[in-house]
């Protein structure tokens, strides 16, 4: 599988160490981006925007950025849907499990073990070849 196979595709699996590079990668990612790209306004009281829009009150904060990091935000989506159906399919699951993580708490704690912690089938199944290549 190549790397855009990997980031957009949602055939195949994928082993859970690359489930955990990914993310790991992607966080770095949008930490540059932030970085880079990104302001935290935090509004003491002051007013938002030199004094106007006073009804916000103390503590207000916005988050500004350029469209770029939005952009890459929408990609990011994609790329992390594809990988976490993918590593579903590992699990000899149906990528529409990745809905589970809608289900408050529970259903993103389930997502991290079943996803996260434990292994893939072993050999070949439905989805495809082992990724470890067993």
């Amino acid at each position: 599988m190549n790397l855009v196979q990997f980031l957009f595709s949602f055939q195949g699996r994928v082993r859970r160490l690359h489930l955990w590079l990914f993310f790991l990668v992607l966080s770095v990612l949008y930490g540059g981006m932030f970085w880079q790209f990104g302001h935290i306004h935090i509004d003491y009281g002051s007013g938002w925007m030199n004094g106007r829009h006073d009804w916000y009150g103390p503590g207000f904060w916005f988050i500004e950025h350029n469209p770029g990091f939005g952009l890459f935000g929408i990609v990011a989506v994609w790329m992390k849907l594809a990988v976490i159906v993918k590593r579903w399919h590992d699990r000899d699951k149906s990528g529409w499990w990745i809905l589970i993580a809608l289900i408050p708490l529970i259903g993103w704690l389930w997502q991290l073990i079943e996803c996260g912690f434990l292994d893939g089938t072993q050999g070949p199944n439905k989805y495809g070849p082992s990724p470890k290549g067993l």
